[in-house]
């Protein structure tokens, strides 16, 4: 084994033993600064600079989605931090906000806009 590969495989070693000491709940926890993350990387977007989200725009879309995952609470928690995020930002459109799921090609379980009410999420 080479010098680096040693490191590596106990980096590894240690994010698998800590799932599975922490168990699936802690996977599904909803990471903020994940949704910040991809948000930000729509800000041309989002702000009527640009006329359609870029490539790294609609892979945060998607990541968003991925975060958010299968059960309503994790989707109602990712919602919160979406509009916590969006509120940062004042010269935010609406309508790319809506729009922005759609121009990417995912399907919305959550709606990235200003006025949405997460505890309605399910």
């Amino acid at each position: 084994m080479t010098k680096r590969a040693v490191p590596c495989m106990l980096i590894l070693l240690l994010v698998a033993m800590t799932h599975a000491f922490t168990g699936p709940a802690l996977a599904q926890q909803v990471n903020c600064p994940v949704v910040d993350s991809a948000i930000s990387m729509c800000g041309l977007y989002l702000t009527g600079q640009a006329t359609a989200p870029s490539d790294a725009c609609c892979g945060g879309v998607r990541s968003i989605h991925q975060v958010a995952g299968d059960s309503a609470q994790a989707r109602r928690e990712t919602c919160e931090c979406i509009c916590r995020t969006i509120a940062m930002y004042s010269d935010l459109s609406n309508e790319a906000t809506r729009a922005l799921t759609r121009e990417c090609g995912v399907k919305a379980g959550i709606p990235i806009a200003r006025d949405v009410d997460c505890s309605r999420i399910s």
